[in-house]
């Protein structure tokens, strides 16, 4: 009988977890007997009741396992450790606040046997502020015309992978791993599932506009060869942008001195996100080369 991982990132999450458990439980028992299953919390430090209450869980049912951080990894750390930590045939990540609908678990699996090493969920409608929406289609519109590998729109962390996928996974330690990149990658046969996302009903999404902004970030800087090709034509624009601002400043007001401030201003502008950008590329250049352990776990239990 097949093994089903199923990965669940959790962080302040009290009010979900034992619903997600028993949701995910009554899955498996009454739809997909046929296939056995493990629940993998990984817990980014959480600091309300999430630890105690998994805890509690592990000790009741075996097939739950609980991985708990020393401090906040960040999201697609956890994701990323939830899967080399599985044993399954196949790992899902799953949400803990159940927006994505776990009965499509059973679809997934369906493409699964078919062949298809990764399968992911694609997003058709969800209830999200617009102009983060409206970053999100950016961010992708980025990324696609820039690197080879053409990112699905609207694709979510809600996936399926194959044991060969997640063994490829095991080599990467790194602490800012963008795991939607890595995992379309190393897929040979990916196919995508449409649904419609449900409204988070308990608890608070950790993922808001600042949370976004900065996965966006890490996704550019992790995709080393697109970093290198958008960041050159990031000074490019922001260069001709710069030189086109201050000659249509002194065009209008005739200023030489007003010129050099706007241009001072601007330069000094650019200077400042330029080396936000250096010193966080080459802090990730460092912690990569130097290759030293770290103990990121606090607790592991039913392992």
């Amino acid at each position: 009988m097949k093994l089903i991982s199923i990965c669940i990132p959790v962080y302040n999450e009290e009010t979900n977890v034992i619903n997600t458990y028993n949701v995910v439980k009554n899955l498996f028992e009454k739809k997909l007997n046929n296939y056995q299953f493990e629940i993998i919390f990984t817990d980014n430090h959480s600091y309300d009741q999430t630890e105690k209450l998994i805890t509690e869980l592990c000790s009741n049912d075996k097939r739950v396992k609980y991985i708990r951080f020393r401090a906040n990894l960040q999201y697609d750390k956890s994701i990323l450790e939830g899967y080399k930590n599985s044993n399954g045939d196949a790992a899902i990540v799953l949400n803990c606040d159940l927006q994505d609908p776990p009965e499509l678990i059973e679809t997934f699996i369906s493409k699964w046997e078919e062949g298809h090493d990764l399968v992911f969920g694609i997003v058709n409608s969800r209830q999200e502020n617009k102009i983060i929406n409206s970053f999100r289609k950016l961010f992708y519109y980025i990324m696609n015309t820039n690197t080879e590998i053409k990112y699905p729109l609207n694709a979510h962390d809600f996936r399926l992978l194959d044991r060969k996928v997640i063994s490829s996974l095991k080599e990467v330690n790194n602490l800012f791993p963008y795991v939607r990149g890595l995992t379309y990658s190393l897929a040979k046969k990916p196919t995508g599932v449409e649904y419609n996302r449900y409204e988070r009903n308990k608890g608070k999404s950790k993922f808001g506009f600042y949370k976004s902004f900065t996965y966006a970030i890490n996704a550019f800087i992790e995709e080393t060869f697109l970093f290198t090709k958008i960041f050159r034509r990031l000074t490019l624009f922001l260069s001709a942008g710069l030189l086109v601002f201050s000659l249509i400043n002194i065009v209008n007001k005739f200023s030489i001195l007003s010129f050099f401030n706007h241009l001072l201003l601007s330069l000094l502008i650019f200077i400042c996100i330029f080396l936000v950008f250096i010193c966080e590329y080459c802090t990730r250049i460092y912690f990569e080369l130097k290759k030293t352990e770290r103990v990121i776990f606090e607790k592991k239990i039913n392992f």
